[in-house]
């Protein structure tokens, strides 16, 4: 007898032009005030000290500065004749190197205030530094042990966030299911070409620490062989990649990106087939259209596999779960004596269980203790030091035979990410994108951005007879799950979650 559990997800984010138009704008300046002009030369002795002006043809001068009252006087009445000011509008005592010379204030010469000379120091004048883009790869000297820690604690954090931004922007009392690891890893893919703000928005929001230079590393290390997750890249022709990005990602994620053809209809085929490849043709479809003016397709997908450590024994049976404010009948898998962590927590006012699977994953399972408790209150209870704190109670416990019961899943679930993040305050995609590790392109915003889960959850092989008839231990602890619930798989070796979720309908 076997089973299977088979989750997998996918997510797309889609970077087009923007329709603001990018131009180049010129800067035009007046010529500076001719000073020197009306400096007599060699009038007395020259000062250590030098003043600089520029000279109508834009070049630069360093005239001595002269100071003793001869110079002074003979500087007030050249400026006198040039300017046809009257000899006591000056203030020759106040006359130094640093001072600018009165203007009148009726008069339209050279000496308006919006033309005044411009001063400078020894030094050339130095061009507008553009603001620093880091590059895509920085050192990293060890990525485990601690990196891989790191990481996991950010990740489960990060999975608390989303669960909250799922849980606000769906309907009340419906299914979701989404895969944390996955929109991590795209995010973290698109991490590596962000610059300025945007890297430490994504840095905040992924709950990184800041420069988390191994984390792509670490990242990589993270994959085992249940869970699949492969990154891909498609751009327009127009839109140069820098190279540097092609190399890291080559390097980190396996791939390079694609170049996209002139037919949009051939495009759409290829991304979806890349999808179909990818989930084993459980999503064949993820796009039904693709825009005219894509310029870049990010796409991450992740696709899990494992099976029950122990088979379970029955089949098509079903058993009373309540939705909403009814009852109805669901198929059943069940189990006399599986062997099953679990307990009872006050704070969620929750069961929690955990089941074994292949590959060093395990299923975890959450529900309200009775009836009375509703599990929008369970969710609204689940902050991350909770969470981290049921987890950690949970490897501390023993696996027990236990009676279990609990529905078949299937739950396909598909979500705007757009959404999501803005809930998570992060508005980076749509308003002030900065990717300049990836292009040099600065034109570009998020057009859409798109999460799909399927996750099926059965028993196989199991022969019908078998469901004829249950004995049930009195002295043997029974797990029944017959309201709706949240659950979670989770990496034991890494200890993250892959995927998360709720269920009120196991029959959607």
């Amino acid at each position: 007898m076997a089973s299977r559990l088979t989750p997998l997800t996918l997510l797309l984010l889609l970077l087009l032009a923007g329709d603001r138009a990018f131009s180049d704008t010129s800067h035009s300046t007046q010529d500076p005030l001719v000073i020197q002009d009306a400096i007599p030369e060699g009038d007395g002795p020259q000062s250590p000290n030098k003043h600089t002006v520029q000279s109508s043809t834009g070049t630069t001068t360093n005239e001595p500065t002269r100071t003793t009252a001869d110079t002074t006087e003979s500087i007030i009445q050249h400026i006198q004749s040039a300017v046809q000011l009257p000899t006591d509008s000056l203030s020759q005592p106040s006359m130094n190197s640093s001072s600018q010379p009165p203007m009148d204030p009726s008069s339209h010469s050279p000496m308006d205030p919006s033309s005044e000379p411009s001063t400078t120091t020894d030094s050339p004048t130095q061009a507008p530094i553009e603001p620093f883009c880091p590059g895509p790869l920085a050192q990293c000297s060890d990525f485990r042990g601690s990196s891989e820690v790191t990481l996991a604690e950010a990740l489960t954090d990060f999975s608390m966030k989303l669960y909250h931004a799922f849980s606000a922007t769906k309907k009340a009392e419906t299914n979701m299911a989404f895969s944390p690891f996955s929109i991590a890893s795209l995010l973290t893919q698109v991490l590596l070409g962000a610059g300025d703000s945007t890297k430490s928005n994504l840095e905040s929001v992924l709950s990184y620490p800041k420069d988390f230079a191994c984390v792509h590393q670490a990242l990589k290390a993270f994959s085992s062989k249940g869970v699949t997750s492969v990154s891909q890249i498609f751009h327009s022709p127009d839109l140069a990649i820098r190279d540097t990005y092609v190399n890291a990602s080559q390097s980190l994620y396996g791939n390079s990106p694609r170049v996209l053809g002139p037919d949009n209809d051939a495009n759409l085929e290829l991304i979806n087939t890349w999808v179909a490849e990818k989930t084993n043709h459980k999503i064949s479809e993820l796009l039904d259209s693709l825009p005219s003016d894509t310029r870049l397709v990010l796409l991450n997908a992740v696709y899990l596999s494992a099976k029950w450590k122990k088979t379970f024994e029955q089949k098509n049976m079903k058993a009373s779960f309540r939705y909403k404010n009814s009852v109805i009948k669901v198929p059943m898998m069940s189990s006399k004596k599986y062997p099953m962590a679990h307990f009872s927590d006050q704070t969620l006012k929750a069961k929690v269980g955990q089941l074994q699977l292949s590959h060093n994953l395990s299923f975890v399972i959450m529900v309200p203790q009775s009836q009375k408790h509703k599990l929008e209150d369970m969710e609204e209870a689940l902050t991350p030091t909770v969470f981290k704190a049921i987890m950690k109670k949970l490897t501390l416990s023993k696996y027990q035979p236990t009676y279990l019961m609990m529905p078949r899943i299937k739950v396909k679930s598909s979500q705007d990410m757009l959404s999501i993040m803005e809930k998570m305050e992060f508005f980076d995609f749509t308003y002030d994108l900065n990717l300049c590790g990836l292009t040099e392109d600065p034109d570009l915003q998020v057009s859409s951005m798109e999460h799909q889960t399927v996750l099926e959850l059965t028993e196989t092989g199991v022969e019908a007879a078998a469901a004829s008839a249950i004995s049930v231990a009195r002295n043997l602890i029974i797990f029944e799950v017959q309201q709706p619930f949240l659950f979670l798989l989770w990496d034991q070796q890494h200890k993250y979650p892959v995927f998360m979720g709720r269920v009120y309908d196991p029959r959607a």
